[in-house]
């Protein structure tokens, strides 16, 4: 198996047709790479406007799912908190811009169990 193309396609599926179009690993890896590409270019706001608070949740489970509970549990809060303290934002922004308790190598982890 080709983990890195496994991880290619999820995202390329994602920008076509979007995060509600897939499940399981494929939106896992989608959302975590919607995430960074957010954070590091515009701010968590980006993403939040993009998607909203009531799919962080979903944000959350995917870096749940590669170890990065500092992340996960900071979009949970986000996503329970509906209008979130700016320092809240802050926090989430800093915690997936470092890519704070996993590597990509969690994500090919991810995928070789998923498929």
């Amino acid at each position: 198996m080709d983990v890195d193309a496994e991880i290619r396609n999820a995202i390329e599926v994602g920008e076509r047709q979007g995060l509600a179009s897939l499940a399981g690993m494929r939106q896992q890896v989608f959302a975590i790479s919607e995430a960074e590409v957010y954070c590091d270019k515009d701010g968590i706001d980006a993403l939040v406007h993009r998607y909203g608070f009531s799919t962080m949740h979903i944000f959350a489970e995917a870096y749940r799912a590669i170890g990065a509970a500092d992340i996960a549990s900071a979009l949970l809060e986000l996503h329970a908190a509906g209008t979130p303290s700016r320092k809240l934002m802050s926090r989430a922004n800093t915690l997936i811009t470092r890519r704070e308790g996993y590597s990509y190598e969690n994500l090919e982890t991810l995928v070789r169990r998923s498929t």
